[in-house]
């Protein structure tokens, strides 16, 4: 494919080191804006050049377009493999466990991860929630907690089966013993 006309040579290198920088997907208004473009029609073309260019390539990694915008990442072939790299690790097995128990049993009331996780697990919601990684939707007196599209991102979609499975499937296991008896049904009042 040809470059586009208007672009220097510089702007899909320019464009290829921002998607390399940026843990999450970058909408095309961003990415429009570091190559200091007007035209976002333009720069979508672009990065569409680049995109069939560099997933030509003979490489582990990928660009994908994720509706309008755009992120490179470790193709699913080789995820597995460098799982443990993943960013993750800016949080303490604490706050990996709170995260992992959400994303085994989402959506899930907060006060059941509170009974399950002790009352350090507010902060680790507050975390979680502040980080963009998990969402909370008002139910009665406590918040439905799960996942988002920012947690895909990160962590890839084969997250819930990396090594952190095992100990939220024994958290699970707990959760279903210690929970059996456990009336939360006041709080779904409103």
């Amino acid at each position: 494919m040809a470059s586009i006309k208007g672009f220097d040579k510089d702007s899909k290198k320019v464009l290829e080191a921002a998607l390399f920088m940026s843990p999450k997907a970058v909408p095309i208004e961003e990415l429009a804006k570091t190559i200091k473009n007007d035209s976002l029609l333009e720069t979508h073309r672009l990065v569409k050049e680049l995109l069939e260019e560099f997933n030509q390539r003979d490489s582990a990694l990928e660009i994908t377009d994720l509706n309008g915008s755009f992120q490179m990442r470790v193709r699913d072939d080789f995820e597995g493999d460098v799982q443990k790299f993943a960013s993750g690790a800016e949080f303490n097995k604490s706050i990996q466990k709170t995260l992992a128990l959400i994303a085994f049993k989402q959506p899930i009331k907060q006060s059941l991860v509170i009974k399950l996780r002790n009352n350090k697990g507010y902060e680790h919601v507050k975390v979680l929630f502040e980080k963009g990684l998990i969402s909370k939707t008002r139910y009665g007196r406590t918040f439905l907690l799960k996942t988002t599209k920012k947690f895909l991102e990160q962590f890839g979609k084969n997250a819930l089966k990396s090594e952190t499975e095992t100990e939220a499937k024994e958290i699970g296991k707990a959760m279903t013993q210690a929970t059996a008896n456990f009336d939360d049904s006041h709080l779904d009042e409103k």
